[in-house]
């Protein structure tokens, strides 16, 4: 592709290789939230063009409030380069967000404000990310809504089961954020790489919570996969700083399969689901695809 042209400036400002990682972080609150409605599972696709919608219309609202930062810092993006005018960055996000609302309202006014939270989250993030260090707690806070929108969105209410994969995610989202605060230098900070290694091993631990609850020798299956990509990220990936954050990125979906994984066979077990239900196959092969995918995509455009 050319890396010239507007297409692949369009690509890099939707972050379209994370793209996947939102499906995953949706899908997570949908399963657990349909479990117990007692109907035939069905998709949330207007749910899943809403969160899709947050984000990339969100990546555009970033790059439209940092043009002239990037001028300076990333020089390479759309808007320095002036393939696109400002007002264009703008409209698509508002406009965006403004559809994913009303698409996430459809499926229940708890559905609709979990979105305005989300929303709400998107703005204070872009409003403070460049003055303030705790911006790396809104920014996790944007990806800790999407389980819980999943589960709200076809469940209708809210549990306590849903909190984990959120909770999980939002020490992830933390942890990856504060190495790719310093993306424009040439190393992190050995500190800042501590606090960030403590966080993702916290994140894990978290995710594994709920099935480890519900039956503890298998609830610690989907933590293989995670802790091998982590201590990847920490070695091989260690370095440069972009590499590190673009490994980081690509592994949110495993986050998730620490949770799926062994939930999916304990719901077989207990005969909930059963090995060709739709449950049981997105469960177990979602988060994987989704990070195969987003680092395939890693190579069509940046992710950060």
């Amino acid at each position: 592709m050319n890396k010239e042209g507007k297409l692949y400036a369009l690509l890099a400002t939707a972050r379209i290789a994370n793209v996947p990682s939102v499906v995953s972080n949706l899908g997570v609150g949908v399963l657990l939230g349909s479990l117990g409605t007692g109907g035939d599972f069905s998709w949330p696709w207007g749910l899943m063009i809403a969160a899709l919608l947050f984000y990339v219309s969100g990546n555009f609202l970033n790059d439209w409030a940092d043009r002239e930062w990037d001028v300076q810092h990333r020089p390479e993006r759309a808007l320095p380069r002036g393939l696109f005018g400002s007002q264009f960055y703008l409209g698509y996000a508002c406009a965006g967000i403004a559809v994913g609302m009303i698409l996430a309202a459809l499926h229940g006014w708890r559905a609709g404000v979990v979105s305005a939270v989300l929303v709400g989250f998107i703005w204070l993030y872009t409003k403070v990310h460049k003055q303030a260090t705790w911006a790396v707690i809104p920014m996790g806070l944007c990806r800790a809504c999407l389980p819980v929108l999943g589960y709200v969105g076809v469940r209708g209410g809210i549990s306590g089961s849903m909190l984990f994969p959120a909770a999980a995610l939002l020490l992830y989202i933390i942890a990856l954020s504060l190495s790719a605060r310093w993306e424009s230098k040439a190393e992190v900070p050995e500190e800042k790489k501590f606090l960030s290694r403590m966080l993702l091993m916290a994140a894990g631990l978290v995710a594994a919570l709920l099935p480890m609850m519900a039956m503890p020798l298998v609830g610690w299956i989907g933590m293989t996969a995670f802790f091998m990509w982590m201590v990847l990220c920490v070695t091989k990936y260690r370095s440069p700083v972009p590499a590190h954050v673009s490994a980081l990125l690509a592994g949110i979906p495993l986050v998730d399969w620490v949770t799926l994984l062994p939930m999916a066979l304990i719901w077989m077990h207990f005969g909930r689901v059963d090995p060709f239900d739709p449950m049981f196959s997105i469960a177990v092969f979602l988060p994987p695809v989704a990070f195969v995918l987003g680092r395939v995509l890693q190579r069509v455009a940046p992710a950060t």
